[in-house]
């Protein structure tokens, strides 16, 4: 429509022991954590999802350098059903529960310097432990909680190198803590606040 995209689609999800995410130290424990030390992250075995959905998006391109785009989504996500619960007795304690969820995301490019970026905030009803539509690829894809992605040409190398800047859950949000086994407070989250950096090569 114009200078506007509207997209309607319906999903069916079904994901077998997925590998949820936890922070804080942790040992294995029944096999089924796996703590990564050097992250202060550990991954452990949920319950099975089994779900659909609905996804409706809209995007309009402002310009040819910015884009803004709406993305709401509607299914079954993995949720903690009893709060504060022993890390250990997670597993029992999940179950699938429905939730809305609402993204609003900006994105485009800085003609002078040819810096490229994406800067998105995805809002769900409830402390889910999985996101809304986990395999959305549409425009509107995004991670949850507020994120900033940048992607910066070097002019070296016949300008095949670029510095990259990705931002995750910048403020921390969505954490649901639960007892670690040492009597410790850890948190069970959808996604981890995280800062990565890194270089890419185009051949």
């Amino acid at each position: 429509m114009g200078k506007t995209n509207l997209q309607l689609a319906a999903f069916a999800d079904r994901v077998t022991d997925p590998a949820l995410t936890g922070l804080g130290e942790v040992t294995s424990a029944n096999g089924f954590l796996l703590p990564d030390p050097t992250s202060g992250t550990f991954s452990y075995t949920g319950r099975n999802l089994d779900t659909s959905g609905v996804r409706v998006v809209l995007q309009h391109k402002f310009a040819s350098d910015l884009t803004a785009t709406l993305d709401y989504g509607y299914g079954g996500v993995l949720e903690l059903s009893r709060p504060d619960v022993p890390l250990q007795q997670v597993q029992q304690w999940i179950s699938t529960q429905r939730h809305h969820a609402l993204a609003a995301k900006l994105s485009g490019t800085v003609n002078r310097t040819h810096t490229r970026w994406i800067a998105s905030y995805r809002w769900t009803d409830g402390p889910a432990l999985t996101p809304v539509d986990m395999f959305n690829a549409s425009p509107g894809q995004s991670d949850p909680y507020l994120n900033l992605f940048i992607r910066q040409p070097i002019p070296t190398l016949g300008g095949h190198m670029e510095a990259l800047i990705d931002i995750r859950n910048l403020l921390a949000q969505g954490y649901v803590p639960v007892l670690g086994q040492d009597g410790q407070t850890v948190y069970l989250v959808d996604s981890a606040r995280s800062v990565r950096g890194g270089v890419a090569f185009t051949f």
